[in-house]
């Protein structure tokens, strides 16, 4: 997996901060996200394009936390394993 995470980082706006929050707390959902970095919605949504694309970002579904609401599920973010390192390195 070759991606650069530095030209990512310069490239597009919106992608530290938001690889600073998923860093900071693994598995985060959406909603949270959003508060954690305070970019618009456009802003986060194309960061986040950019990133799970790139899969530098995982995007996953996960089980909502009361009965009412499970049967829609919540997505989380994850930062791919493989390049934590290059990740924190870059930040």
């Amino acid at each position: 997996m070759s991606v650069d995470v530095k030209a990512l980082i310069v490239t597009t706006p919106g992608v530290r901060p938001v690889l600073k929050a998923i860093i900071e707390t693994p598995y985060i959902e959406h909603q949270a996200l959003e508060g954690a970095v305070g970019l618009s919605t456009e802003e986060l949504g194309t960061a986040l394009a950019v990133l799970t694309e790139n899969m530098v970002v995982l995007d996953l579904a996960s089980q909502a936390d009361s009965s009412v609401e499970s049967r829609v599920p919540k997505k989380v973010y994850l930062i791919n394993p493989e390049l934590e390192q290059a990740i924190r390195d870059a930040l």
